[in-house]
């Protein structure tokens, strides 16, 4: 049964979002008006920053983010609506304001919704863009109703309810897979409301389907409705609950998910959400939180553009002034991702690219090379021994990440085993090791570190397992 739509998680009412956003885009607009400054700030970015700025949005509404400041129509930084509304009122128009439907694609208005509903109020307190409704997952084509639906889901019976259907219905619908991680993202809003912001309890009724995703979007909207002056104290905090901290993946998880929600939260400002992440508790906090910022910066969950990249130095900006020493590791960790797509997705260029990388860090970025190849073969072990192979001096590395990666994904996989034991005899204690890594953050008990271990390995290659697993 439903449940009345809580204030909670720090967020302003939503019953007050809803009637603010009742008066978007109130007169009309849509005329190629605006400054030039605005349309400087908002046509360099994504395709949803661009369109807001050609089609004259600009003109007429505030947005920061986009650099906007238009005051014909209303303030999108302070109505903050959800991709649904914008959706809607672009297509059909309304309240002064013409309709788009026969001048943009369904995929051009679903890109500015994307943008204004997560750009919009970046940083100010009460922004949020998931209000429950009753959209339901079976009456679903596409995937802007799939994520409303899954939220629903979350936010009706609870976030494991929703991430087991999401994991049963991906393996058999195209669009639920394509779109499988910023849908988890909204089971994490969903769910976070169900636990009425308790996010303990939230992290525990989890799971990591779709690379995390809910750990991820969980983060994120604990911080959305947070004031700037506030959000040091709340994210140093939000991972601080024994439930969270008795199981090292789960704490992991949430450290990590803090950094991709402090990036969504700064409007992709790299610099100040790894401020942020520096203010956290520990070191290894701060450490596990960066990862999170540069995942976001590379691949963000919205589709956002970030200027911290860079398509001349592809290692850009791991081995820049803007990325502290502390701060390099998980950079370099996930920098092949950037690189990948510009050399045409070439194994030995990208392995090129990484022996540029700064002394020390190469062997990072062969790891990371090795998490992209596991994604690519889809885990199968010899075309991961293939693609390793061409990585040259690197290929201990690229092997480690990749066993790390088919672990992380599912420590149930039998690829795992069976990549280790096709590779170069030379690699092979060090790729049972990369999977101990993995099995011993899953486990507290060294019993049960143990017990991970021989499900895979047995003689000298369990003994390097448990000794990647702390055992």
């Amino acid at each position: 049964m439903r449940r009345i739509a809580p204030a909670a998680i720090g967020l302003a009412s939503l019953a007050v979002l809803s009637v603010l956003a009742l008066a978007f885009f109130t007169v009309g607009c849509g005329s190629k008006g605006g400054d030039s400054a605005s349309k400087d700030a908002a046509g360099a970015g994504s395709p949803g920053e661009k369109i807001f700025s050609t089609q004259g949005c600009s003109g007429c509404h505030t947005m920061e983010a986009a650099g906007a400041t238009g005051k014909v129509g209303q303030d999108l930084d302070v109505i903050r609506p959800n991709e649904q509304r914008v959706v809607k009122q672009v297509t059909n128009g309304g309240n002064g304001m013409p309709p788009f439907k026969d001048k943009l694609t369904p995929v051009e208005i679903k890109q500015v919704a994307a943008f204004v509903s997560t750009a919009a109020g970046t940083g100010r307190a009460g922004k949020i863009s998931f209000e429950p409704n009753d959209q339901k997952v079976d009456d679903c084509q596409d995937t802007t109703c799939y994520e409303q639906a899954f939220g629903n889901l979350a936010y009706d019976d609870g976030p494991k309810a929703a991430l087991q259907k999401l994991a049963s219905l991906s393996a058999t619908n195209g669009t639920v897979a394509a779109d499988c991680h910023p849908i988890a993202h909204k089971i994490g809003a969903g769910g976070l409301l169900y636990f009425k912001g308790d996010v303990g309890k939230a992290f525990a009724d989890g799971d990591a389907t779709c690379g995390s995703g809910y750990y991820h979007g969980l983060l994120q909207w604990k911080l959305a409705g947070v004031a700037a002056d506030q959000v040091a104290a709340v994210a140093s905090t939000a991972c601080k609950d024994p439930t969270i901290e008795a199981n090292a993946f789960i704490y992991y998880q949430c450290n990590h998910g803090l950094g991709h929600g402090l990036m969504l939260y700064t409007g992709l400002d790299l610099p100040q959400a790894l401020d942020y992440c520096h203010k956290l508790q520990t070191e290894d906090d701060s450490v596990m939180c960066s990862g999170g910022v540069f995942m976001e910066n590379q691949s963000s969950s919205f589709g956002l553009h970030s200027k911290w990249l860079s398509k001349k130095n592809l290692l850009f900006p791991c081995n820049s002034k803007y990325v502290d020493r502390s701060d390099k590791l998980y950079c370099y960790l996930l920098v092949t991702s950037h690189i990948l797509p510009y050399v045409h997705g070439s194994w030995t260029k990208t392995s090129d690219w990484c022996r540029k990388s700064e002394p020390g860090w190469a062997q990072y970025c062969f790891q990371s090379m090795g998490r992209d190849v596991a994604g690519v073969a889809v885990r199968n072990p010899q075309q991961m021994k293939n693609f390793c192979g061409q990585a040259g001096s690197g290929e201990k590395d690229c092997i480690y990440g990749a066993i790390r990666d088919v672990m992380n994904n599912n420590p149930q996989d039998p690829q795992g085993k069976a990549f280790c034991e096709i590779v170069d005899a030379k690699f092979r204690g060090y790729c049972f090791f990369g999977m101990g890594t993995i099995l011993g953050t899953q486990q507290s008990d060294p019993a049960d570190k143990r017990a991970a271990c021989e499900q895979w390995a047995k003689g000298d290659d369990l003994n390097q397992c448990l000794s990647g697993a702390g055992a």
